[in-house]
């Protein structure tokens, strides 16, 4: 009887280390397979899968690491002969960097989806099922994420590109695992500064709780932290992932989610609804009139090179409050000032008072507060007294379109809004 011994070594992320088998091995050449290899003369399981491990990838384990999966009895499909297998099983904090290939063509780390398209030793065929149930059952409790709240109350997140060891092409809160000794609150200032190169102090930070998590990865167990910030997508340097951004939190849905995120957002929703940065009783006041016509297209402005506030790009007609003007009467006055078109005040509906980042211009952030009306109007009734152009454009097109930094909250929040589809036929 062929008597040998394998390890199913998963790393922190749940990925499963492979081996590709040259087209010389006596069993199952070509194939992908666990470390591990036959008993020596007087040697056990146990000796023998340490002992291979280090002869094949030159990881060290002892044998207090490894957890049996039993022992399987099987005919080999390459040989014929009769196979005893003890499997074992150890989740190790490495990577592809600490493996050298000491046997066959190479090693790597790979998600569940990437073993599922290998050729497989048959061993693997016959125990990966006991090996993933296993790894479903260990628990990891050294995780933190954290998000900012901008004042518009939207939330920091990143999103993950295609080299993510698991949960590719995802979103999630900017976070990773904790360093030994490392505190779970120091790890979040950690791994912030390291993927956005922001940096806050430690007592910024709101604990919003430990979260578990079950998943073919394994359990997790992670907290989650939130602070208010005044900072915007230009602060951040996004040193991983495919972008870092401030999303708002009436997109999230829409987004594929990492687990762990989408388990924590009720909390962080939560506290956002009552943490969210307020603008001063003294911030500059703006004011704009969002116009829909006929269609249910809306009225917008591109600006032109000239402009002080986010030039070259589209948004609402409008601008600042005069001293002791009233937010709708300055909507109607900005609006015919810009267009030429005069409402009635009694044609308005509000829709609400946002925040615009205006550093770049000015330094701080700004309120605007935003109005709308139907109205039986085309391009041609609106006289372009400032910027490009002013025209009614496709709601379809308005969301593509670049927007000032007001205007990418407003337009899509307003699309959403009661109020428009009041308005839109």
């Amino acid at each position: 009887m062929h008597r040998f011994a394998a390890i199913a070594v998963f790393d922190v992320f749940g990925r499963l280390l492979v081996q590709e088998r040259g087209d010389d091995a006596l069993h199952d050449p070509g194939r992908w397979g666990y470390p591990g290899g036959d008993l020596e003369p007087g040697e056990d399981f146990v000796a023998a899968a340490v002992r291979e491990l280090e002869e094949e990838t030159s990881l060290r384990v002892v044998p207090d690491q490894l957890e049996s999966l039993g022992v399987t009895r099987f005919r080999s499909e390459s040989c014929g002969e009769e196979d005893e297998l003890e499997l074992f099983a150890a989740r190790l904090d490495v990577g592809e960097d600490d493996l050298v290939c000491g046997e066959g063509i190479r090693l790597r780390f790979l998600t569940h989806a990437e073993v599922d398209g290998l050729d497989l030793h048959q061993a693997v065929r016959l125990t990966l099922g006991t090996a993933r149930a296993w790894l479903r059952r260990q628990r990891r409790g050294d995780f933190v994420c954290l998000t900012l709240v901008d004042p518009r109350g939207w939330f920091l997140m990143q999103e993950r590109d295609e080299h993510a060891p698991v949960w590719p092409d995802t979103w999630c809160f900017p976070g990773g695992g904790l360093e030994p000794g490392e505190t779970p609150r120091a790890g979040a200032v950690r791994e912030l500064a390291e993927e956005t190169g922001i940096e806050l102090s430690a007592d910024s930070l709101q604990d919003l709780g430990a979260f578990e998590v079950d998943s073919p990865h394994g359990q997790f167990g992670y907290h989650v932290f939130a602070a208010p910030t005044v900072l915007g997508n230009g602060d951040v340097d996004c040193q991983e992932g495919r972008q870092i951004v401030f999303v708002d939190p009436a997109t999230i849905e829409g987004l594929p989610l990492v687990q762990s995120t989408e388990t924590a957002l009720v909390a962080v929703r939560d506290w956002a609804a009552d943490h969210t940065p307020v603008l001063p009783d003294d911030a500059r006041g703006f004011a704009g009139v969002v116009l829909v016509d006929r269609r249910g297209w809306i009225l917008l402005q591109e600006r032109d090179e000239n402009a002080r506030i986010d030039p070259e790009v589209w948004g609402l007609s409008g601008g600042h409050l005069e001293d002791g003007e009233a937010p709708d009467a300055g909507a109607l006055r900005e609006l015919e000032e810009e267009t030429g078109v005069v409402l009635d005040p009694a044609q308005l509906r509000e829709v609400g008072a946002f925040a615009n980042d205006h550093r770049a211009s000015y330094g701080t952030w700004d309120r605007m507060w935003v109005y709308a009306a139907a109205v039986d109007l085309t391009d041609s009734d609106i006289d372009c007294r400032e910027g490009r152009q002013i025209v009614f454009v496709d709601p379809d097109v308005a969301r593509s379109l670049p927007l000032t930094k007001g205007a990418e909250g407003i337009v899509p929040a307003f699309l959403r809004s009661d109020v428009y589809a009041s308005m839109a036929p």
